[in-house]
């Protein structure tokens, strides 16, 4: 029993990033989803939605990774410009795929979703390797 628990500590030790990664990408997307449609519902308009939704959940996620997911050694000033490029690059993206679906007759609430499954797996490296690169 020991050895397995040795074992267990050593793995996660080693894949604990991915696992604070997720959770806060979880609560994060959590955020983002719920503001949206609360927005969306009241304004009809997807670019708005989206915007106000983002900024709430990404100020999240931007002070959560940096202290706790990356534990980033970096002054917000130098990530924070990085993270703020990225993030625009992304509201641009998530924002046309959404209105473009909803054009198409897609459900406002599954559209909100969709482009994720373009942006979580692209953005983990892209947060790790040059917003909240560590110094060396």
């Amino acid at each position: 029993m020991l050895s397995f628990s040795l074992i267990f500590i050593s793995w996660f030790s080693k894949y604990s990033i991915y696992f604070r990664w997720a959770a806060v990408g979880i609560t994060t997307t959590v955020i983002d989803y719920t503001i949206f449609i609360m927005l969306y519902g009241a304004t009809n308009s997807v670019f708005g939605s989206n915007l106000l939704a983002a900024i709430a959940a990404t100020t999240f996620n931007y002070l959560t990774h940096h202290r706790w997911t990356f534990k980033s050694d970096q002054q917000y000033a130098t990530s924070g410009v990085k993270y703020l490029v990225n993030l625009i690059f992304w509201w641009i993206v998530s924002s046309s795929i959404i209105k473009m679906l909803v054009n198409l007759g897609v459900d406002v609430k599954i559209a909100k979703l969709a482009p994720l499954v373009f942006i979580v797996p692209v953005n983990y490296f892209v947060l790790n390797r040059v917003v909240f690169k560590k110094k060396h």
